[in-house]
Order: C-alpha cells, then structure tokens, then sequence
C-alpha cells in the first residue's frame, strides 16, 4: 500500500518534490518524517521478518534504534544519521542490482521511490526514534472546535469524529428516530431489547433528559452485569468443563456470578483487575477477593491417561501471560517465548519474567482442580464462612510454627542406621552411604502404590519421633525441571522386640508403636501431613512434582525406650497414584530419631492438642456450609517457591539461565509478584491498558474499535482511526471517569456520534464500508446470546433470575460423545430451561451448537475479538432447533392470548415485540398471507398456523440485528 494512503487525513506532513539529477532517482523529499507514521512501517511490511526480533541476519536489527545504529556484521554503520550517503541501510535498499537489493528479490518487492525517499530524508534528518505509538502515555488532546462540530456535538467524543469527517468532506448523519435508538442502546447496555412499556414511556417522554433517563435506567439494571459479563467470559475463556479430550466438568460458575456482580456494582476497572490478578494477596482477602482469582483457573487442565503434569501446568502458565496480554494489555507476547519478538520491543527473556510472576502459584495441572475456595450458595453466610477460613489459616500457622521450631533444625537428629529395605511391586530399594546416614533410593523400575519396608537396629536411648528427609534423585536438575513428588498415604512404626525382652510365648514378638502427630514442612498443602496417620491415600508430601528436598517428624504418643537386640520396622504406604503417569512414591530417603524433650513433649502438649482440636471443630463447621468448591489462585510458600527460567525456544524440557519474576524492561513500572501486577496493569504510566479497554467498549458500542485489531496494538496491528479521540478517552477513563465502566458507556450512548441513523447510501458504503469514519450509526447482527436472549423476551418465557449453576436448555441429541467421559446433556426443567444464555453450560469440546453458529467461540483461550459471518446454518438454528420452536410457540401462544384483535393486528405487534419498531405494510402482508395458507389446510389449527408465522418473525433481519 502506498504510503500516501496510509497518512491520517489530518496528518500535517507537508510535501515538497524537487527536481532530481540525471544520475539519481527522483529526488521526493519530506520536510519533516514522523518515524511511527512514515518509517516504521517500512520496516514492518519489508526488514523486521530477517532483522527483528526472530533472528538477526547479519547481524542488523530495527526493532530499537540502539540496535539499528549498531554496525552489523559488514563493520559498516547501517544507519549513519545525518548522511544517508553513508548508511548501509540505504545503500542496500536502494542498489538497482536485484541480486544486492534489500529486501532480496525473494522476499518481496524493492522499496518504491516515495519509500526510498522517505528512508532518505528520515536519516537526514537525523534518523529519529519513536517508541510504538501503543508504548507512548495516552495524554488529554484538545478537540479540534468549529461552531458546526459545537452545534452537532452531544459529548466529549464528538468533536474528534466532527473533525475527522470534515477533513474527509463528509457530514454525519441525521439522528436516529427514538426506536432505533432504543433497541441499539438497550442491547448494547443490557443484552436484551426493549419491552413494550419502556418503548411506549420513551416514545410518550418529551421532557428535557428523556434519553439520559432511558441510560440511567439501562446502567441500574441487574441485567447489565450479564450483558457485560459475556464480552469478559471470552477474554478470561470461561467454561464448565475443564477441556482437552476428557474434558471434565469444572465448578467455576460462581466466579461467573462474581464478574456479574462486580460490573452491576460498577466496581472501577483497576479494582477489577487487581482483584482477579492477586485478590487472594491483598490485605484482609474476603472470599470475594480469592475468589476473583479464578480468572486464571480458567486455563485448561490436561486430564487424559500418560499426559504430564508438569507439561500442562506451564501450558496453564503460558495461557496465562498469553491471555493477559492479549485481553488486558492488547499485544501478542506469546510472539516472545520462542524468540525476541519479531516486531515490537518486547524480549524473550521479558516473556518469562512475566511468567515467572504466575509461576509461584500452588495449581499443577490437577484432576483435582486444586487449589479451590468453597464458596457459600448462600451469599448471607459468605463473612461466617470467611471468619472460619480466617481461623483455620490461623490455626495451622501456629501448628506450623511450632513444628519449625521444635522439628525442624537438622542438628536435633541423628540417623536411622537401615540395614534392609523392600518395596511391593517392581520397585527395588538400595541402601546407600550418605554424608548424614544410610540413604534409601528407587531404582530400576518403580511401581505405582508401592509400599515400602525398612527395618534398622533400635538406636541408643529413647526415641521421641522420627523425621523423613525425601529427596529428588538429582537435586540441582529437579529445581529446573521437577521430578514425580509422592504422598506418604500411611506411615507405621514396628518395633520387634528381642527374645530376652519377652517373659512369655504370649507376649507378641512385634508391637505398633502408637505416632499421635506429624509436624511438617509447609503450613497448607493440598492435603494436611497428620493425614499420613490415616488409612486413606492422603498424606504428607509433594503431589504431583517435587523440586527440593521435604522433611516430616512424626511424633510417638510417648518417648519409645529400646533395649539392645530390639529392631524398629517402618512401613510407608503410598495409595496416591495418577492416570498413567509417573509413580507418586518417594525416590530419595533417610530417616533420623531424635530424643529431644522439645519435640517429645509435643504428643502431650495441651496447647497443641487444642490447636488440633480446634482445626477439627472449624472443618466440621466449614463442612456444615453448603458451598461450591472453585479453584482459585494460591501462592506457594516462600520456601518451596519455583525458580523461573528462559526456556530454549519454549521448551519446558530446555531451561536456560534463571530469571526473576517481572514486567517488560521497555514499559515503565514494575512488578515482582502478582500483587505489583495487578497495581502495574492500572498505573499511571501504563500506556496500554485503559486504552484497550476503551477500545474494547467502543468496539462493542460502535460495531469496530477504534483500533481494529483489539488484540494488538503492535505494530502490525491497525493505526487508530481517531488516535487523538482513543489517547482523550483513554486519559479520561483512568482519570477523571475512575475507572468506571458506565461512566465510559454513559458518555458513548449518549452522543451525537452513537445517536446518528444506521441507514447508509451507496456512495458511504463503497467509500467506507466498515464505518472507521463513523458518518453513520452502528448497526450489526445481535450476539449469539443475544439471539437466544431476545427470542426469550419477545416469547414472554424469560427467567431473570442472576447467578447460579449453569443450566442445559433444548440441544439436539448426539451432540455430547466425549471419549472417556460419562457426563450427559440433561435437559433442564420447568422455568431453569429459559435462563439467559450466559447461563447455559459451556463445554469446551462441544459449546451450544446454536450460540457456535453464531460465532460464539470454543472458548479454549481468550478471544479479543468475535468473527460475524453470515452462513445458511444461522437461519437452519433459529428456524429449527427445538429451543427456538419452543419459543415461536411461547409467542403464538402470546399473540393468540389477544383476543380481541384481528390476526394482522396481532401479527403486527410480534412484529413490533421482535424488532422494536412497526414493520413496514408490505412484510405485514406476506405474514398475513402465510397465515392465510397455514390455516386453508384444513389439518393445520390455529395455534400451529401461528407458531409458523412466530418462527418467521423471530428469523426476520429486523429482528437479528440492532
């Protein structure tokens, strides 16, 4: 595309062309070069592919100016600022021998002469710099004023689209009749359309402040959260199932229900990040706030038999940096984990930082789903269960604290001397000489649930609990890449006594020896180490990975005495397995006692027998509330904490040099954890998120953002099309407007721009097709939920209940088939069945065949942007699926309820129901007539005359669109 056709209309370049010399080419030179508008785009479209960020030919990069000033492989300065005589770049790109010319005939076309020239006067002008325009502050820029943009003029945003039409000789629109404008702004602010009586009150309201009104009211809605909640669910990629082939069930519903409430509470948009980033890291978290941060729980968990754990939980870490950037911050990153990125100043060593700030959580790709918060089905028990969630936190720190200080220095024990060791199954043990005492080790083939068996001879003096000391086979590797951790599901002590101990043949030979408590390395994990005394397959230990060594004591109910020739025998049970993976049973052991009255007195000590005895009281009363189990973010302790690393063209099997957890050098600000993210995602000096999310809600307003490619805002993304507009807005939202949603969407509905008519003449469409100059009003095909959402309303059987488990309405049979999965499609009863379509289950292998032919997305990542297209099966859902022929009825029946009304009358007003506005003469008459046929065939009654009639209605373009 010529350059000339890329310049903004208003842009203020002004050229000069000048006679060339014979011996030259033609000589066009630019007063003045604006690198961003003019240069950079050079670069994209014809130098980053080999000179970027994914590799550097010889040895020359333009994606900063540091590294293209610097001299490439060659020796020669490839940009010589002020002479482009002696610029390597120049001479390259403007060599008339194709097999010299940059780029190489291969890869794309020579540079033009206005490119040539402008490459030319840049680098005589001094080869200035810009940051992307996306990496520059959003500043206020005043509107340009004229008294016919002040006349047009509704709100702030006016006079920028004013001015932007003036300069391209075009005019706006008239303004919307009030019907046109009520449905869009209705479906725009609350998903659903207009009801008859909020038409007739507007239509009926001429006072000064009727459309404010009709916003206001709009904006109070508890529907509005639902309508919103939608747009989010795709960005976050929500589902009820987990994914992947299995593609299990996944109670994440009630974090749904938290993005419903927190947009009706307005809750301002930095809040809303940070809550959802590290709500369970701020101060005083409530149940809300931990559960805010389901959001990245919503990654995909890999259940299917031989998949590895530690595999799928950094792909659940690269969907989370992926997700936020795309969603939140408008960029590729994902670009960066293979290589620096190819276009934009964002490192590869910068994508991993930034993983590293998601790294440090507790989640591993379980079946389980955990970490989860049980949250309450009743909001009124929510601040009784979080003050029991409060204690028991409490509770187990101070078990924990005692047992670090009693348990855990090393110098207070001394080695188990083993003499034999054997496991069930296939595992074999070895006995080895370690620096601390005998070793016990795995080798060859270990098997699943094996159980092992140590025997040793009884150690001088009494014994007051023995300590476990497991171990990764190869400690300095499993730090970067973990090995299979265990659970220690039993643990039972023998001791076989001698012959001269016993004074009978009744007295037995071995005797249990009774361990009452079990004092740990961490304070919460995914199940409590006392469980290790159980018969269960819960315990102590790393599940599912282990990538530092862990230790336990396990204290006897009294100090045990042992006499000379006694033998302790130790069995350690491991009941915990996963689906074809790698075996979760110790590896690498010692075993030590220690006769330590500190730890000793710790069986009979009453003030931790009451903190157990209190643990048990709040499980029991956390237990008697009913709740939902959601998986949420929790971070690991500090001492079993993951190290980051740069992984060779992102593979997790390939660690490079560590890093430290962080934001992109080339942004200000920075973060060290996900508390500091969530605050750095709304800083002041963040020059992408607030203008995303305007462009976000502008795109959903207007039908197109101002920035076209919502996810990125790089530079091969679109150029805004009002970037003084975006940059005011942006400026405003984070500023004076707060953060807040409806202030934004307020200010939208309520302008000239928004309140223009749809209608569009052949010449606009053939000049702009796509509206980016915003001469007319938005219109475009409902959402998919809105299409179902509509039909609800108009057919009267809408449940507007909020919140709530998801539901499964009318789906054709078949549609659910999943390999190794028994879950099934039931269908809902009762008033459950006509719940708005947010509600309804989303499985991730198989969505609401209606809502995909409406291009709702699988939902297996963020989606920044819904495709519309316009196909056959969009007319073949609403005209023959059950759900929808079920709802034709439900109108018929509506239509037939008018008694006193001719046919055409009740004909005429579905239509109005449907579409918000009377439906021109000649389509009430080919209903009418269609009518007329159905009931001539003296087999069809009334009632099924009009259901047909209701199914045309609900299919009508009118009616699909806003």
């Amino acid at each position: 595309m010529p350059l000339a056709t890329r310049l903004p209309a208003t842009a203020f370049l002004i050229f000069a062309a000048t006679v060339a010399v014979a011996d030259e080419p033609a000589a066009i030179e630019f007063n003045e070069v604006l690198f961003n508008d003019q240069v950079r785009p050079i670069f994209v479209e014809h130098c980053l592919a080999c000179h970027g960020g994914v590799k550097e030919a010889g040895g020359i990069s333009f994606v900063t100016r540091e590294k293209a000033l610097a001299e490439g492989d060659s020796g020669m300065p490839v940009i010589e600022p002020g002479d482009h005589e002696a610029s390597y770049l120049y001479d390259r790109v403007a060599d008339p021998d194709d097999d010299f010319r940059m780029p190489p005939a291969e890869h794309g076309r020579r540079l033009n002469e206005q490119e040539l020239a402008t490459l030319r006067s840049w680098i005589n002008q001094g080869a200035n710099w810009e940051d992307p325009w996306a990496f520059r502050n959003p500043q206020r820029r005043p509107a340009p004023a004229s008294p016919a943009a002040n006349e047009w003029s509704q709100s702030a945003i006016d006079p920028y689209v004013f001015a932007r039409l003036e300069a391209e000789g075009l005019t706006p629109a008239t303004e919307a009749d009030r019907a046109q404008w009520l449905r869009r702004v209705t479906f725009d602010l609350i998903g659903l359309p207009p009801t008859e009586s909020e038409r007739t009150l507007f239509e009926t309201d001429h006072a000064a402040g009727a459309y404010e009104r009709v916003v206001d009211r709009l904006l109070a809605s508890p529907h509005f959260g639902e309508r919103w909640a939608s747009v989010w669910l795709d960005l976050a990629r929500y589902a009820d199932t987990m994914g992947f082939e299995r593609d299990p069930p996944r109670d994440i519903w009630p974090w749904r229900d938290w993005v419903v409430r927190a947009f009706n509470a307005d809750l301002p948009y930095d809040e809303f990040l940070l809550k959802q980033m590290a709500g369970d890291l701020v101060e005083n978290a409530t149940i809300e706030d931990r559960l805010a941060t389901a959001l990245h729980r919503n990654s995909q968990t890999n259940t299917e038999g031989g998949t590895d754990d530690e595999e799928f939980r950094w792909a659940a870490i690269v969907d989370r940096v992926d997700s936020t950037w795309q969603g939140v911050l408008g960029m590729t990153m994902g670009c960066a984990r293979c290589h620096d990125h190819p276009y934009d100043p964002l490192w590869q060593k910068d994508y991993y930082r930034f993983a590293g700030l998601f790294n440090t959580t507790q989640d591993a790709d379980l079946a389980e789903d955990w970490p989860k918060v049980a949250v309450p089905d009743d909001p009124a028990l929510l601040s009784e269960a979080a003050a029991i969630d409060a204690g028991l936190s409490d509770v187990r720190q101070q078990i924990f604290r005692r047992g670090q200080e009693a348990a855990g220095p090393v110098e207070r024990w001394q080695p188990l001397m083993i003499e034999t060791a054997e496991s069930t199954g296939e595992t074999r043990l070895d006995i080895r000489t370690a620096e601390n005492g005998p070793e016990v080790a795995a080798i060859g083939t270990v098997t699943d649930r094996s159980t092992y068996t140590l025997t040793a001879a009884a150690p001088a003096g009494p014994i007051a609990a023995l300590r476990i000391d497991a171990s990764p086979l190869d400690p300095d590797t499993a730090i970067a890449t973990p090995e299979y951790g265990f659970v220690l599901s039993n643990f039972r002590v023998y001791l076989e006594r001698s012959p001269q101990a016993t004074s009978s043949d009744e007295e037995p030979q071995e005797v249990e020896l009774m361990l009452v408590e079990v004092l740990a390395d961490e304070t919460e994990g995914f199940f409590r180490p006392i469980d290790s005394l159980r018969d269960n397959s819960a315990g102590w230990g790393p599940y599912t990975r282990m990538r530092r060594p862990r230790w336990a004591a396990f204290v006897f109910e009294s100090p045990v005495e042992l006499r000379e020739g006694e033998r302790l025998r130790l069995q350690l049970k491991h009941e915990m397995a996963t689906d074809g993976q790698g075996p979760l049973v110790m590896q690498r052991l010692r075993v030590s006692t220690t006769s330590e009255d500190a730890i000793g007195q710790l069986a009979s000590d009453r003030a931790l027998r009451d903190l157990r005895e209190r643990e048990g009281a709040l499980m029991a009363r956390r237990k008697a509330i009913a709740s939902t189990a959601t998986p949420v973010l929790v971070k690991q302790p500090v001492s079993l904490r993951r190290k980051t690393y740069r992984l060779d063209r992102g593979s997790w099997l390939s660690p490079e040099e560590e890093v430290d957890p962080g934001t992109p050098t080339t942004l200000p600000g920075a973060a060290s954890d996900r508390l500091e993210l969530g605050r750095w995602l709304s800083a002041d000096d963040n020059p992408l998120t607030a203008r995303v999310m305007v462009n976000r809600v502008w795109a959903e307003v207007f039908g197109a953002g101002l920035v076209e490619t919502l996810a990125d805002f790089g530079s091969t993304g679109a150029e805004p099309s009002h970037p003084a507009l975006l940059d005011d807005l942006a400026a405003r939202f984070r500023g004076e407007m707060g953060w807040s949603l409806k202030r934004l969407l307020r200010e939208l509905v309520l302008s000239a721009t928004y309140r223009q008519d749809a209608r569009v003449s052949a010449d606009l469409v053939k000049r702009d097709p796509t509206n980016r100059l915003l001469a007319r009003g938005p219109r475009g095909r409902l959402r998919a939920e809105m299409v179902r959402d509509q039909a609800l309303v108009v057919s009267g059987k809408l449940n507007p209940r909020l919140g709530g488990p998801p539901v499964m309405p009318f789906q054709p049979e078949g549609v659910w088939k999943t390999v190794y999965n028994n879950q099934k499609w039931e269908t809902a009863e009762g008033a459950a069945r006509f719940r708005r379509a947010l509600y309804t289950y989303w499985k991730r292998t198989a969505a609401y065949p209606s809502m995909m032919a409406f291009d709702a997305p699988s939902r297996d990542q963020c989606t920044a942007l819904r495709p519309t297209t316009n196909t056959p099966l969009q007319a073949l859902v609403t005209l023959n699926d059950p759900a929808f022929v079920e709802l034709a009825e439900a109108l018929a029946d509506r239509m037939l309820a008018r008694t006193e009304e001719t046919p055409r009358d009740r004909i005429a007003w579905a239509a109005k129901e449907a579409t918000g506005r009377p439906l021109p003469e000649a389509g009430i008459d080919e209903l009418v007539a269609l009518n007329e046929e159905m009931i001539a065939d003296k087999s069809i009654d009334e009632g099924f005359a009009m259901t047909v009639v209701a199914n045309v209605i609900l299919n009508l373009d009118a009616a699909l669109t806003k």
